[in-house]
């Protein structure tokens, strides 16, 4: 599920992974060969990166990437956390990010997609500590808000297997009913999550 977003980072700048977890996107970044370090809130995921050997520092995002120098990084990569945040916090999260980055970085931002009603209803309401749910175009205008340029989406975790079934037949009212069932399968099977894809010019 990760490794896709592999494509947009390579050598010459340390990647961030906020939120980083268990490391997993971590260790992808090392067998690529590319410098990388996390921050975590939790003490006990941030142990287990460095138990894996990963780079990990805990404590608040807000304040670690404070730390870090401005225009020293090449990429930002956050998985499955902007929805933890308060609108304010992340503001000023994407902010920092933004003069954490050099010339030519680039962030991904991957969260849950609520412009699919079966993610939002079995994914995001599931995790007692969601916020709020964002909303593709919102997030991407945070992210142009902060100084990113040429956003983009991109979705993942595709649901055809929950999707309602078309029927077979060429008839015109099946067709009207099949272009029914599409239109339905594309608001409440979306795919389960989407990301922000901004750049640092």
């Amino acid at each position: 599920q990760l490794a896709r977003y592999l494509a947009f980072f390579g050598p010459g700048g340390r990647v961030l992974d906020l939120g980083c977890g268990r490391g997993e996107f971590l260790g992808l970044l090392a067998e690529k060969g590319v410098e990388a370090f996390g921050i975590d809130g939790n003490g006990q995921m941030a142990a287990a990166c460095r138990d894996k050997g990963l780079h990990c520092v805990h404590g608040d995002l807000l304040e670690k990437l404070a730390e870090v120098e401005d225009g020293s990084l090449g990429g930002v990569f956050s998985s499955q956390v902007v929805e933890h945040l308060t609108p304010a916090y992340l503001g000023r999260l994407l902010g920092l990010c933004f003069a954490k980055l050099g010339p030519g970085g680039t962030i991904v931002l991957e969260t849950v997609n609520p412009t699919s009603v079966f993610a939002l209803v079995q994914v995001f309401f599931l995790d007692l500590s969601h916020h709020k749910p964002l909303h593709p175009q919102a997030l991407s205008y945070l992210a142009e808000s902060a100084g990113f340029s040429e956003t983009e989406i991109l979705t993942s975790a595709p649901l055809e297997a929950e999707g309602l079934q078309t029927l077979p037949g060429a008839d015109e009212k099946t067709a009207i009913l099949n272009r029914n069932i599409d239109r339905l399968n594309a608001l409440l099977y979306a795919p389960a999550n989407y990301a922000v894809i901004g750049r640092k010019r």
